[in-house]
């Protein structure tokens, strides 16, 4: 049950530490709005799902009281970092961001418990990247094993033949157009982290209808992508899991 922060393993980065148990990671809370009626009980209007807190349990064992200092002083550099990547060795296809909120020992002897806790200001976790690759004009996403849509991390295209405009659509109504030639075999990215476009590696960001769903082109299990050309395509995804 390895514990990682920022991508270092606490329990091999700090010697003598060792992961003892992890709580939180299966629940979640709801906050919900709603108004009082002049009848019993309120009417619902919405509802979002609050930040998740995680508590890491560790052994922490140490030579001496400077040993234990210096291990105490490392464990707090390594926590130090803010809205980092968290992952468990017991999970290790999935991964948090979070925050160290507080850093405790149980007692004042040189091998001491104590208790790590985390804010996950997204209650969500994400898988390690995957990636669909092939040939065509269409991508389904069957194997996105979970309920949660998630917004893709980047998609490549590099048309067969040369097009007079870029545009691909989900059967869920999303859309994005490249309103811009592209000759065969130039690549096509939609970087949706950074919200950036280019072809064979020149910004072509101006092009992009301002009605495409930049910001929320999600996919789910039940999501096909279609082209408007046949080519070459590589999906870069997370999938999202509470």
């Amino acid at each position: 049950m390895a514990f990682s922060y920022g991508g270092q393993c606490l329990d091999s980065s700090v010697d003598g530490f060792t992961t003892l148990s992890v709580s939180g990671r299966g629940g979640f809370t709801r906050a919900v709005t709603a108004t009082d009626l002049a009848s019993d009980g309120a009417k619902y209007l919405s509802s979002r799902l609050e930040s998740k807190k995680l508590t890491i349990k560790f052994f922490l064992k140490s030579a001496s009281l400077a040993d234990l200092m210096a291990k105490t002083g490392k464990l707090k550099r390594i926590t130090a970092a803010k809205n980092t990547m968290i992952s468990f060795a017991d999970d290790p296809l999935y991964k948090y961001v979070g925050t160290v909120t507080s850093v405790t020992l149980d007692d004042t002897t040189l091998h001491p418990t104590g208790s790590i806790e985390v804010t996950l200001s997204d209650p969500y976790c994400y898988s390690i990247t995957r990636q669909k690759t092939g040939t065509g004009q269409t991508v389904a996403f069957a194997d996105y094993d979970s309920e949660f849509p998630n917004i893709p991390l980047s998609i490549e295209f590099t048309p067969s033949s040369a097009i007079s405009s870029f545009q691909m659509t989900s059967n869920q109504g999303k859309h994005f157009l490249l309103n811009q030639s592209v000759s065969a075999g130039k690549k096509i990215v939609v970087d949706f982290r950074t919200l950036s476009c280019t072809v064979n590696g020149a910004n072509v960001l101006s092009s992009v209808s301002l009605s495409s769903n930049f910001a929320d082109f999600t996919i789910d299990k039940n999501t096909t992508l279609t082209f408007n050309s046949s080519g070459e395509y590589v999906v870069r995804f997370e999938v999202k899991k509470l």
